[in-house]
């Protein structure tokens, strides 16, 4: 038995737990069934848990326990589903993760599978308002439409077509909730061509993946959240410091701006002109 569900679909959260076992009411619910941590967020107002999407495809979830400092001792129910978290890789275990619908808490909305990436201890208060250590957990969405290394694209030409083709200009949530999902070929068109170097700083990528590719983050110009296009034209690749620095600094809105006439640059050397995407969204 194998848990397979569609990015989107609707759920009743009792049904899950009926064909894979786990804890109904734990946000970190570890299947007896098969090789699976099932994952749930949603504000209801009871708890301390805070979940936030820190961009396109990165969470950070909040660990389990609602009093006391939060640890990974399996030796007690809430440390061991934080280690079965944590060491999911380890214990071959799949993760997957869901929203609680906001018209009916009975319902979850599948968001896709998510790896850990890594994890912090932050200063919050617990159930009972007193201070407590709190897992910071790091999870990145799975990139579903990969199928293998015959995947790869290595053709610009060809790429730049699989992400006029993936690309969409609805900007509805893929969840019903917070979450935007961003296509696998925008994304790779993006990263292709910035060639490993930050679009906003043209400096070199800080650091390396495991795989060995520079990392950089995909920004959209246009938020998605405002109705921005997941489309080739409208994604950049930043470092994660100029990244941050659009969403956060003094001077962001300014920064996009300038972000957006390299892109601007960027079709007129490539296509010759700026094509109406760019033309038309606001700034």
């Amino acid at each position: 038995m194998k848990v397979s569900y569609t990015v989107g679909q609707r759920i009743k959260r009792t049904k899950i737990h009926e064909q894979f076992g786990g804890n109904p009411q734990c946000g970190i619910s570890s299947s007896g069934q098969v090789d699976a941590v099932f994952l749930f967020t949603g504000d209801d107002g009871n708890n301390p848990y805070e979940d936030v999407w820190i961009s396109e495809t990165e969470f950070e979830y909040s660990g389990q326990g609602q009093r006391g400092d939060q640890t990974f001792d399996r030796s007690n129910p809430n440390g061991r589903a934080n280690d079965d978290l944590k060491n999911h890789g380890e214990y071959e275990k799949e993760v997957h993760l869901f929203e609680k619908s906001a018209e009916d808490d009975s319902i979850v909305v599948y968001l896709g599978q998510v790896e850990y990436v890594d994890h912090d201890f932050k200063q919050r208060n617990d159930a009972d308002d007193n201070p407590r250590q709190e897992i910071r957990f790091e999870l990145q969405l799975v990139d579903n439409e990969a199928t293998g290394d015959e995947d790869v694209v290595s053709d610009e030409e060809t790429l730049r077509e699989l992400a006029d083709e993936a690309s969409t200009t609805d900007s509805t949530p893929s969840s019903g909730g917070r979450s935007y999902r961003t296509s696998r070929f925008v994304r790779e068109y993006a990263l292709d061509w910035a060639e490993g170097y930050c679009q906003g700083c043209d400096e070199k990528a800080p650091f390396e993946t495991p795989d060995g590719d520079p990392y950089l983050e995909v920004h959209h110009v246009f938020r998605r959240a405002d109705g921005g296009p997941d489309h080739p034209d409208t994604v950049i690749a930043l470092c994660p410091n100029c990244h941050s620095k659009r969403h956060y600094g003094r001077r962001g809105d300014q920064f996009n701006r300038e972000l957006i006439q390299k892109l601007r640059e960027r079709a007129k050397q490539k296509i010759g002109n700026i094509p109406p995407i760019l033309r038309e969204n606001p700034e």
